[in-house]
């Protein structure tokens, strides 16, 4: 699914961030970009980070934000 719509970054390419120790939205936006034109998506990125770092970490991935 396309999170930054500006750039065209979906989420896999943030999850994949997150194995290399990306921790943060401003990692994301330095290393792809994404969240660094209108910031639509920085909600987004932080959630996926936050989903992809606990499920590194072996707890079980949460459900989507409403």
């Amino acid at each position: 699914m396309v999170i930054c719509h500006c750039l065209a970054v979906n989420d896999r390419a943030i999850t994949e961030l997150v194995a290399d120790k990306v921790a943060t939205v401003d990692d994301v936006v330095e290393l792809c970009g994404a969240g660094s034109r209108c910031g639509g998506c920085r909600e987004s990125i932080e959630w996926i980070l936050s989903v992809a770092q606990q499920s590194t970490v072996g707890v079980v991935a949460v459900p989507s934000p409403a």
